[in-house]
């Protein structure tokens, strides 16, 4: 279950000494007080999405929201907020996710650059995940390398969900009686993009 919503923070309050409550009619008793609401998700703050305001008498406690407020207090109002500034840890979860990418993107190009090396050079025991049509995946494993081929024994069995491929990966599944093919053929297949991973223990 994803917990997310909004939170709003104290950022500053400052008492009004021309303020006449519209409440008790006190003047010099109210106080204004400005927070920067965000959105978070897991209690991890995200973004900030706004400041909100709000005034309160010291002296009858009565509460105004900005949109109740008098012309007179929003004056002094706009004051307070321009000086208002947030925290920085606001924008904490924009830069989690964004150290994500930058890291997502790394290991998905060091493992290309693996890919690429096994390609190249096939190992006995090497598994290679490939697509046999639009919705249907399975695997071969190296089970003999030459000069300029390499003998396969095919999985017999096939699953229409890549992610889900570990499943039917069990030695029992691989056929007993191989088939040889052009390295060349291989390194086709995986530039084409039909070879989707390479494992290697």
């Amino acid at each position: 279950m994803i917990i997310y919503g909004t939170k709003a923070v104290h950022l500053k309050s400052e008492q009004s000494v021309t303020a006449i409550c519209p409440s008790c009619e006190t003047q010099g008793t109210t106080i204004f007080s400005v927070f920067r609401k965000h959105a978070h998700i897991f209690w991890v703050p995200l973004f900030p999405i706004g400041k909100v305001s709000q005034s309160t008498c010291e002296h009858c406690k009565a509460t105004l929201e900005e949109k109740e407020m008098p012309a007179t207090f929003k004056r002094e109002l706009d004051v307070v907020k321009s000086t208002s500034k947030g925290p920085i840890w606001q924008f904490s979860g924009i830069a989690i996710i964004a150290v994500l990418i930058v890291w997502g993107n790394f290991a998905n190009d060091l493992d290309k650059e693996e890919e690429l090396t096994f390609i190249a050079a096939p190992l006995l025991g090497d598994i290679y995940e490939y697509k046999m049509t639009s919705n249907s995946y399975s695997t071969w494993k190296v089970v003999g390398v030459s000069s300029d081929s390499v003998e396969i024994s095919e999985n017999q069995y096939e699953i229409n969900k890549l992610s889900k491929i570990y499943k039917i990966d069990k030695p029992e599944n691989y056929s007993l009686y191989p088939f040889k093919i052009a390295k060349t053929t291989l390194q086709f297949m995986y530039d084409s993009g039909d070879i989707k991973d390479i494992n290697r223990d």
